[in-house]
């Protein structure tokens, strides 16, 4: 009996004669790599720095924790959750328009806040207008990075991932600084130039017109339709866990500054903890990337690992007196904090299959939003009801370690499946040989089915 094998062509061969031409990994590319990760950094320099917020703007304008924390809890709502309805847009009129429309949206919330001392107008600029510039800049540099990268797309997207740690550095003594010298009004107005060069960064974003990135646009819309996934029970966990760890993250930068100040520490001293942090935001960032290159079937353990690391620094706080107490919380939550940051992002890769990452982390990004919109003003409730200063720490501390737990059962390694089929003439049959291979990190399971599907006779 003689048989016929008929290949199919690798995928690689024909994604590099797609490529030819692109500029993608090339010299520009780097530029709006770097001008992506400035935007990072504007698009989180509020939500890094309201705790500092919150008590200069109940200082000097006279407004109660739980009603500025509802500024902070929306704007972060709306600067994550938003991403759904905001990628659709960037598809639409591209990443440039959108991330400069995003500056100017931004500049004139700002702008306009140095001049209100109403709550509600506060909220609408400061919480709804200021957090959807946020999120279209967030998005834009996100999508930005993603087309003009291929090979390096992994380590682009890393690197502009660190612009939210460098906002934490950066802005947290810059903000205290200008608060002091030039009070809530004079800050905005400055904020409000800073945030206009983020026209600049959509400035540098030319539009890649290429076949390859059409058809991408074609093929996402078309596995836009199959959502059967978000009904999987670890999916569902995924979620959950989502909302859980932002609203536990956005609670010591809130209440830090007021606790702080409680046992007397001065705010120079706090926002040397926010920057000390932010450094080691980046290194646990870093960190969690690389044992997620060593442990690749072990990225939710490692998630759970530094959920429970990061509710554990919480306790330091209600115990902490002197300022090397903050500093010590501010190294080891930091560190943890940048990993779990992004864990999420990866952790979701050994969950769901490709084709469905983009949509599943759009629906992440949505119930972290979620997340930040009820963590600080919970927190801020249990404050005012209970009279305790320390309860939010435990409440957060809580949450975390709730959140690690609803993902264990989840934290096995997904099974990786390939398939070959062999299809084979003979002179009286057609047959068809399947071969399905599982593979986990220890060991592979071989199933074979050979079907004869007709004969017929010559």
């Amino acid at each position: 009996m003689t048989w016929k094998r008929v290949g199919i062509p690798k995928r690689k061969t024909v994604a590099k004669e797609q490529k030819k031409g692109n500029i993608q990994d090339e010299g520009w590319a780097w530029v709006v790599m770097l001008a992506s990760c400035f935007g990072v950094a504007m698009s989180f320099a509020f939500a890094n720095t309201f705790g500092i917020f919150y008590t200069n703007m109940t200082e000097e304008l006279g407004f109660e924790l739980t009603s500025v924390t509802l500024i902070g809890s929306i704007h972060t709502a709306i600067s994550l959750g938003g991403a759904v309805l905001v990628v659709p847009v960037v598809e639409r009129f591209g990443e440039r328009q959108v991330l400069i429309v995003s500056g100017i949206l931004q500049f004139i919330s700002c702008f306009t806040s140095a001049f209100l001392t109403s709550f509600p107008l506060l909220l609408l600029c400061m919480g709804i207008i200021l957090g959807f510039g946020a999120v279209l800049s967030l998005v834009s540099c996100m999508m930005a990075t993603d087309k003009y990268f291929d090979k390096k797309k992994t380590t682009a997207l890393t690197l502009i991932s660190l612009g939210a740690s460098f906002s934490m550095i950066i802005f947290s003594p810059v903000t205290k600084l200008l608060l002091e010298n030039y009070g809530f009004h004079g800050t905005m107005m400055i904020f409000s130039a800073l945030m206009l060069n983020t026209v600049v960064c959509g400035a540098v974003v030319f539009p890649l017109n290429t076949k390859e990135s059409k058809t991408g646009v074609e093929t996402s819309h078309k596995t836009q339709i199959d959502i059967l996934f978000v009904k999987r029970p670890s999916f569902i966990m995924y979620m959950i866990t989502n909302v859980l760890f932002v609203a536990g993250y956005y609670v010591a930068i809130g209440f830090l500054p007021e606790t702080g100040i409680s046992v007397g520490i001065d705010m120079d001293d706090i926002s040397l903890v926010f920057s000390i942090s932010g450094v080691l935001q980046i290194i646990g960032r870093l960190t969690f990337g690389f044992l997620s290159y060593k442990l690749p079937s072990h990225i939710t353990k490692l998630w759970i690992i530094f959920l429970f690391a990061v509710g554990l620094t919480l306790l330091i706080v209600p115990f902490s007196t002197k300022l090397y107490h903050f500093i010590m919380f501010g190294l080891l939550n930091g560190f943890f904090q940048g990993g779990s940051l992004i864990g999420f992002n990866l952790c979701l890769k050994n969950l769901l299959e490709l084709k469905y990452y983009g949509r599943g982390l759009s629906l992440a990004l949505s119930m972290q939003g979620v997340g930040g919109l009820i963590g600080t003003p919970i927190a801020a409730f249990l404050q005012k009801a209970s009279g305790n200063g320390d309860i939010v720490y435990l409440f957060a501390f809580s949450i975390f370690i709730l959140s690690g737990i609803i993902l264990l059962p989840f934290s096995k390694p997904r099974k990786e499946t390939r398939t070959d089929i062999e299809i084979a003439v003979s002179q009286n049959n057609f047959k068809v040989y399947t071969r399905r291979v599982e593979q986990s990190k220890n060991n592979e399971i071989v199933y074979e089915r050979d079907m004869n599907l007709f004969e017929f006779n010559i």
